[in-house]
């Protein structure tokens, strides 16, 4: 969203590839090069950061062996290096999607097996949506005009938190 030429691509065989000019050239990043994640991870979610081109958030997935473990990556050099955003996630919790608030950047939501989450930190500490029921999320998405989060469960409908514009700038005091 900040540079078009910057793509981030994931997929089920375990990479994340980046290109910085628009498709010419790519760098593939297995995701093995993740600190603690294991080769037999695949992407489940990849997204461009709204605000700095260099920043990418990555969730991932291994529980086709019997991992159930939060895989949850920010890089800020465009995939160079990563950092995890797991914060205080339960140990078993698939995540499935993350999304960024478009107003305030350490704003996220993010959809895991067992509910929807936010985060006001960008990833330091997670806060379960009460009144989200504890199902698999398997999406979410931002409504930008009506500032709605919008979660799709696995076989059981869609959820939305109406205006969540007061999550915004919010501080733990």
């Amino acid at each position: 969203p900040v540079n078009e030429k910057v793509l981030y691509v994931g997929t089920d065989d375990g990479l994340i590839q980046v290109t910085t000019d628009g498709g010419s050239s790519w760098t593939k990043v297995p995701v093995s090069k993740l600190p603690g994640v294991p080769e037999t991870a695949f992407v489940n979610d990849i997204r461009a950061d709204l605000y700095d081109q260099n920043t990418v958030y990555v969730a991932l997935d291994n529980h086709k062996y019997g991992d159930f473990k939060p895989y949850l990556y920010k890089s800020t050099d465009a995939g160079k290096t990563w950092k995890s955003m797991v914060g205080n996630l339960p140990e078993k919790h698939l995540v499935w999607r993350i999304v960024q608030d478009h107003e305030d950047k350490g704003l996220f939501f993010l959809a895991t097996e067992f509910g929807l989450y936010c985060t006001v930190d960008a990833g330091t500490e997670w806060v379960k949506l009460n009144g989200a029921p504890t199902i698999s999320f398997r999406d979410v998405t931002i409504q930008r005009r009506e500032n709605d989060v919008v979660g799709a469960s696995f076989g059981r409908g869609f959820f939305v938190l109406d205006d969540y514009s007061p999550l915004r700038g919010i501080d733990e005091a």
